[in-house]
């Protein structure tokens, strides 16, 4: 049992994933009794990993956003600084009409150039219409508005449906026309803040870079599972934290005080995706479950497929391939992951990590690992325009995994939060309230 109202202070964090593992070390920091309940067999969440061939490969994200410092400065903290590493191929491809196109300079899709043409990404007539925004009338509103409702109206539909909504979809296999600009993409909405041309924005923000940036991406050498591993062990070896797995917590008010199922708590920490914190807090507040059941989630699947060296014609600077919804294939990006990482770059393989999945397109739930493999093989075959073989396999499954930032969600955040702060000594994190990239994520974890 803890001891509220004793010397030292009681919390519990429900929740194993990166949001919950940042909250708990931060709080043991702090001296406090902490300690971390995960209804699965294992830390990380959504931060996991598959063996295939032989080879341990990232069963979800494989990187992190390298201009925010959370990640590296945690990887630092557990002793991991000499093995972050960058991409060693950093030149991705955008399909469209049955060719690869390299992308123009841009920042989120926004273009850093007039000229689109170039690549054959964007057509002449798609590119005139871009360059309309140099002279197209303020027409900023006050209030948030969705990505797609920006772009279309500054740069136009192509630009938004084979540009930015492409590598916007690569991040949260979420709809560019429902997407926050404030929330979903705040770098976009700094952009638009700074006058009514995106392509001035980014003009002058590449012009503010210094002349030799660092890496866009990072990761961590043996893949992003080894910072769960170094966090859970330092964790473990702190007398003040304890751990339970294969435990579902249930959470009580009774009073000013917490119980966690056998635990009194002056504290608690709900580090779970909005659903399951919903189902946590209705026992006390049917208010706030409510809140939290009406954010949405997207779906997605991650197949890994391993093929002999050579099988397939890529050139090597290429790190991926991303598929605009609008071609109404399955899949959503192709990465090579032997051409990307430097620790996976075996001479003796080839390792393709494909995408599955979008808000709007669920196709892929109905069918077996069987039938999915094949139809990621055929739409992989279409879209390298080269026969992909299947090779070896192996696919997981994200079912609710990636949080919807709708136009509104800081409105929405904002009564969360005040249905919330009824409720002295409860605090939520995760993915769903500032951010999906790992950073923001460990950001939101280290907030308690």
């Amino acid at each position: 049992m803890g001891n509220p109202g004793g010397d030292t202070e009681t919390v519990v964090v429900i929740g194993g994933g990166l949001a919950g593992i940042a909250a708990a070390l931060t709080l043991s920091d702090r001296n406090l009794d902490v300690h971390l309940i995960e209804q699965e067999s294992r830390l990380g969440g959504k931060v996991d990993e598959l063996t295939i061939d032989g080879v341990t490969i990232p069963s979800a994200g494989d990187n992190f956003l390298a201009r925010r410092p959370e990640v590296s400065d945690l990887a630092e903290y557990l002793g991991l600084e000499r093995d972050l590493i960058s991409p060693v191929a950093r030149s991705p491809r955008i399909y469209r009409d049955g060719r690869l196109h390299p992308l123009p300079p841009n920042v989120l899709g926004i273009p850093a150039t007039d000229d689109l043409t170039a690549t054959g990404l964007i057509s002449a007539s798609g590119s005139a219409r871009a360059a309309q925004d140099r002279v197209l009338p303020d027409d900023r509103p006050r209030t948030d508005e969705s990505v797609g409702d920006l772009v279309r109206r500054r740069l136009g539909d192509e630009v938004l449906e084979y540009l930015v909504d492409p590598l916007l979809g690569g991040i949260n296999a979420g709809d560019s026309d429902r997407l926050s600009l404030e929330c979903g993409t705040p770098q976009l909405a700094e952009l638009r803040a700074h006058g009514p041309s995106l392509l001035a924005a980014v003009e002058k923000l590449i012009e503010s870079r210094p002349a030799t940036p660092g890496p866009v991406f990072r990761s961590i050498r043996g893949g992003l599972c080894r910072l769960i591993e170094a966090a859970e062990g330092e964790l473990r070896s702190r007398p003040n934290v304890s751990i339970e797995l294969n435990r579902a917590a249930t959470v009580e008010r009774r009073g000013e005080q917490w119980v966690i199922d056998s635990i009194a708590a002056d504290r608690v920490v709900i580090a779970t995706p909005a659903f399951a914190a919903a189902s946590l807090v209705d026992s006390f507040s049917r208010e706030l479950s409510q809140h939290l059941t009406s954010m949405d989630y997207s779906s997605v699947a991650v197949a890994v497929i391993t093929l002999p060296p050579r099988t397939l014609d890529i050139d090597q600077t290429i790190s991926g391939v991303l598929i605009p919804r609008g071609c109404g294939l399955h899949v959503t990006a192709i990465s090579f992951a032997s051409h990307k990482w430097p620790d996976l770059a075996h001479d003796d393989r080839q390792i393709l990590r494909v995408s599955v999945g979008r808000r709007s397109d669920t196709r892929w739930q109905a069918l077996s690992d069987e039938a999915l493999i094949s139809v990621v093989a055929a739409d992989a075959s279409e879209v390298l325009d080269q026969h992909v073989p299947i090779g070896d396999w192996s696919i997981a499954r994200w079912h609710q995994s990636l949080p919807q930032y709708d136009v509104g969600h800081a409105r929405w955040l904002e009564t969360v939060d005040a249905a919330t702060a009824a409720f002295p000594g409860l605090t939520l994190v995760g993915a769903w309230r500032n951010g999906l990239g790992l950073p923001a994520v460990v950001a939101s974890g280290q907030s308690v």
